[in-house]
């Protein structure tokens, strides 16, 4: 009985972490390169790391802005952010006063030669990541593809930190950027609306055998010649 009581909440709790898994999801499906998180439940059964993350690409929208820059197909653009390198998806990029190119949270785009200072107009970025101004050439992003993205570790602030050997972490040979495009959340609003009303129940059917349960133990208890 006890032992069923213990599995009962196991199976609670696996629910609970599903159901918030679900919930950042879908508060993120307007954050621009999110990479939604999976749960498995033979995972959560076993007590062991219960979420992994689905980095297929998102949907690709047009801006209009020179300075936004979507990958195609895999690959992370390379920041220097205050604690260290990370390496994102989001290529919303912009200059800062010191006309150096960083993300939304201020970290330093990364190129070819270090950090990319645009002073200039007529900004045209190549598909290969060549960035021009005018006739003259300024740098190349940095853009990287990770060997073991299992190692990818979630910052927030759509930042990761790789935690693996590196040389796990290698130059993308032809990358595929678009100017003036930005990368979707990959987050499917409809399919995990479902998934969310798949986890609520199965929460209400486990509560319900723990009442259920909770209701025999306190008869056995109160009253044990019944059994």
């Amino acid at each position: 009985m006890i032992s069923g009581i213990f599995r009962l909440m196991d199976a609670s709790l696996a629910q609970q972490l599903r159901f918030e898994t679900i919930s950042n999801n879908l508060a993120n499906v307007n954050t621009n390169g999110f990479k939604k998180d999976n749960l498995s439940f033979e995972k959560m059964m076993s007590n062991k790391t219960t979420s992994s993350t689905d980095f297929s690409a998102g949907p690709i929208v047009h801006t209009g802005n020179p300075l936004d820059v979507a990958i195609e197909g895999s690959g992370f653009f390379k920041v220097m952010t205050a604690n260290g390198i990370r390496y994102v998806r989001d290529g919303a990029f912009s200059l800062n006063r010191d006309g150096l190119l960083v993300n939304r949270n201020g970290d330093t785009v990364l190129g070819e030669n270090g950090p990319i200072t645009i002073d200039g107009a007529d900004i045209r970025i190549g598909p290969d990541g060549r960035i021009m101004s005018g006739e003259t050439a300024l740098d190349r992003l940095e853009i990287v593809e990770c060997r073991n993205l299992s190692r990818l570790r979630k910052e927030g602030r759509s930042s990761y930190i790789f935690q693996g050997e590196d040389n796990d972490i290698v130059p993308m040979k032809d990358p595929k950027v678009r100017q003036q495009y930005l990368e979707k959340s990959n987050v499917s609003p409809s399919e995990e609306m479902i998934k969310m009303i798949e986890a609520f129940r199965a929460f209400e059917s486990v509560q319900k055998a723990l009442q259920n349960m909770d209701e025999v133990t306190g008869k056995m208890v109160n009253d044990p010649d019944l059994f």
